[in-house]
């Protein structure tokens, strides 16, 4: 298990963005005024573009609001959390990097980002920022038995003790809100109802997008240089990879077990000292496995560059973003209308 601070942010933080994540799908980087658009990424520019930092810190209390309400209808008390004043690392985004997100410059002194952190010291530590946030809630959820705990948090961000990890080649079900519990509840009122994300017509339109963005990613002219690829990764020393992906995901399944069976013998009852004592030893495998990081990245990235993966998955990408916005041109305007519409 992890901190409850640690796992209370981690599901919160991580639902918000469920909206944003689902626009860039399609495999580009994060965008700038240097970097191109395809003709559907101009839509999601235009809807997500321009982030107003205090109109969202309104929006996540609204969240934590009805997330309190639903809560004290299943019998739990809940303090909503201010996100907002949580001390974290100023930099969110590669605007604040020296180097650029997926590229080899990054990869040569970040590796993939696994076991390293671009915006704080090499120890993977965040930044810090001279103040310590504490979750309202941990005192209430600390002072509960295991079987209280688990009821609580089952409310709060659904059922997931039945949760698997997916066997390979297995389809991943979708984010379904019904069973994300208050947390679930509370992002699809504030983020998804009445902005026409969940209206039958666009919802429509946004299972043909996915599909889009599935078959530019399956067209023979990307999935190909895949081989290449792996090719000129075995050429330097990494087998058994088949998929661009492959050697990144690695890393980060690594880093999952790492946290993993560093939590899975905690004592319920360990304080403070004990999570610590558990998070130095996790730092310390983390940065073992740093240099290999590194140096895999370095040969992904430069085999990349080799087969030119990424300026051919954008041509092709940007080709299906054409077809796609000139078959649906009428349907997106409506969608642009209806969810501009919502935010004012």
């Amino acid at each position: 298990m992890t901190s409850i601070a640690t796992r209370t942010f981690a599901a919160a933080s991580g639902t918000a963005l469920v909206l944003v994540l689902t626009a860039c799908s399609g495999g580009a980087e994060p965008t700038d005024e240097e970097t191109p658009l395809g003709a559907l990424d101009a839509y999601f520019e235009q809807m997500y573009g321009d982030y107003d930092e205090d109109a969202g810190n309104v929006q996540m209390m609204e969240v934590e609001e009805i997330v309190a309400k639903c809560m004290s209808e299943q019998g739990f008390e809940y303090t909503p959390v201010d996100y907002s004043s949580m001390g974290r690392a100023e930099a969110v985004g590669t605007e604040e990097l020296d180097v650029e997100w997926g590229t080899l410059e990054f990869a040569q002194e970040y590796g993939y980002g696994a076991t390293t952190n671009p915006w704080g010291d090499q120890s993977g530590e965040p930044t810090d920022t001279g103040e310590e946030w504490v979750d309202p809630n941990s005192e209430y959820i600390e002072d509960m038995s295991q079987t209280e705990q688990t009821a609580y948090f089952a409310a709060l961000y659904g059922d997931t003790s039945s949760s698997e990890p997916p066997e390979e080649g297995e389809v991943v079900d979708e984010y379904d809100w019904t069973t994300a519990g208050c947390q679930g509840k509370a992002q699809h009122e504030v983020y998804e109802s009445g902005n026409g994300m969940d209206d039958e017509e666009f919802t429509a339109l946004q299972d043909e997008m996915s599909a889009m963005w599935e078959a530019a990613m399956a067209d023979p002219r990307v999935s190909g240089l895949d081989a290449e690829w792996a090719s000129c990764m075995s050429d330097a020393g990494y087998t058994g990879l088949a998929v661009v992906a492959d050697a990144e995901q690695q890393f980060y399944e690594k880093v999952n077990a790492i946290y993993e069976d560093a939590y899975v013998d905690v004592d319920p009852e360990a304080g403070e000292a004990d999570y610590a004592a558990v998070e130095d030893g996790i730092q310390n495998q983390l940065s073992a496995l740093t240099t290999e990081e590194i140096e895999t990245a370095v040969a992904d990235y430069t085999c990349r560059d080799e087969v030119r993966y990424t300026e051919i998955q954008q041509e092709v990408n940007f080709e299906y973003q054409q077809d796609f916005v000139d078959g649906h041109r009428d349907s997106l305007d409506a969608w642009l209308e209806a969810y501009q519409a919502a935010q004012s």
